[in-house]
């Protein structure tokens, strides 16, 4: 089976976007220069969740985001990027406080609990979820 080994995002100034993920308590660990690709890297080391899958999107509905996204992007592409977390409440409040923006409505159903979206704009252009997973029990 294969791992996943990193998810990566491109930036115009690594700091900054350290910074964003830094409020989240997601902090560098490891900075290198890859002179052979002209990139300066920073890594950020997260822990995978049990959880943790690769989710595919088809819309069912013109209205759907996702078909929003697929009217700009017909071949499809990587959509988002989704951090699990315990007391989605709380990370709403935290977010709002730092200055986030989340997209309406907030917290809502998601596929395996509750969802919260970060605007992309917030996140150096990545659309970002926070993602409560709640057992189905």
């Amino acid at each position: 089976m294969m791992k996943l080994s990193h998810i990566a995002i491109a930036c115009p100034e690594l700091a900054k976007l350290e910074s964003v993920f830094a409020k989240l308590q997601l902090k560098v660990e490891e900075r290198i220069d890859v002179p052979s690709e002209k990139v300066k890297v920073a890594m950020i080391p997260v822990q995978m969740s049990e959880d943790f899958r690769l989710e595919l999107l088809e819309p069912t509905s013109d209205d759907s985001p996702i078909a929003g996204f697929l009217s700009q992007r017909p071949r499809g592409g990587m959509h988002h990027v989704c951090f699990e977390v315990d007391g989605i409440e709380a990370w709403e409040k935290i977010l709002i406080r730092e200055g986030f923006v989340i997209l309406p409505p907030g917290i809502r159903k998601g596929a395996r609990g509750q969802a919260l979206f970060i605007h992309p704009k917030s996140m150096g252009g990545v659309l970002v979820e926070l993602e409560e997973i709640h057992s189905e029990e």
